[in-house]
């Protein structure tokens, strides 16, 4: 009950003192008419822009590198009248480069008139929302065209806030997790005094990059996490922040609905951190993720889900190999 009444008073203080943090919405361009995402189906050929099907013309209209090439492209989606007068195409090919010789599938998003006279390509900004809408359907095509929820996620497109780890030349490792849940409070803080412990016993462990998630349905976690993320930009003290709320839950002294209204200083984390954990949450909801932790290793364009490991045995292999 006091936790109940503690939350209404969080979301009364954010509403009233933090007008910057509100989120924006979800982009609802991809969903049907029910409000749901529709069904994943190709569009008719005949609907389809000629341009679209030649895998030349789509080469030279997505960059002028000739170390780049595309392969077997299709349309994939179509979203009608995503703009007034246009519609979206979503096409899937295969991309051959120097960082993928062996080829990657990747996703391309065009715009068409009705009449299918001119073509766009590039970003779609939705400047009332403040969204990438070509982005935003990006990340929800990936959830219907993965195998997994975990394979549909970029990880690397996230926010995340570092635990640097020892000499090594080791990738980093990648934890997504959300801190409403107890059970993700304590996974978070098993991997941190892991990774401590490995640290002070000169065991070397790899970075660990925490990208913190939430689903909406506890606003005091979603406000911890949000702060983290706000002074870590300004202190670097993420890491301690969350360790903090992970032990003391609604006793956490910065998190008292009276700390937050008066001190301006959380408030302006909070703001800055909101949109961040904005951006995850986003990115997890149109992958459709449906479990974590979730674990990753590697960095950038060569990022793989890896399982959760069961013992402490297998987190140190997990954090101390090469």
């Amino acid at each position: 009950m006091r936790f109940n009444k503690l939350a209404s008073l969080l979301v009364a203080s954010l509403s009233l003192s933090v007008a910057v943090a509100q989120t924006t919405p979800l982009s609802d361009y991809f969903k049907g008419s029910n409000g749901k995402p529709g069904k994943l189906q190709a569009p008719a050929a005949e609907e389809i822009p000629q341009w679209l099907k030649d895998s030349r013309k789509l080469n030279d209209m997505l960059g002028s590198d000739a170390k780049v090439r595309i392969e077997n492209p299709k349309v994939v989606h179509k979203v009608s009248k995503v703009f007034a007068g246009l519609d979206a195409f979503v096409v899937e090919g295969t991309e051959f480069s120097d960082d993928h010789p062996d080829g990657k599938q990747q996703l391309y998003f065009f715009y068409s008139d009705a009449a299918q006279e001119y073509l766009f390509v590039g970003m779609a900004i939705d400047m009332k929302r403040g969204r990438d809408v070509s982005m935003d359907l990006e990340r929800y095509l990936r959830g219907q065209l993965a195998e997994s929820p975990a394979k549909a996620l970029r990880p690397e497109e996230m926010h995340s806030i570092d635990m640097p780890g020892g000499k090594t030349n080791a990738p980093p490792l990648t934890f997504v997790v959300d801190l409403g849940p107890q059970a993700g409070r304590d996974s978070f803080l098993n991997v941190v005094q892991m990774h401590r412990s490995l640290m002070a016993s000169g065991d070397n462990p790899r970075t660990v990059k925490f990208i913190m998630v939430t689903n909406a349905k506890n606003e005091l976690s979603g406000a911890a996490m949000a702060i983290a993320y706000g002074s870590h930009a300004a202190s670097g003290d993420g890491i301690a922040r969350l360790v903090e709320f992970a032990r003391a839950g609604e006793k956490t002294a910065w998190l008292q609905p009276r700390k937050l209204g008066n001190d301006a200083g959380t408030k302006q984390m909070l703001g800055t951190g909101i949109f961040k954990l904005d951006t995850n949450s986003t990115q997890a909801l149109l992958a459709k993720l449906d479990t974590l932790p979730l674990i990753y290793i590697g960095s950038g364009g060569k990022t793989r889900n890896v399982p959760v490991p069961l013992s402490a045995p297998e987190w140190k292999k997990l954090l101390t190999s090469k």
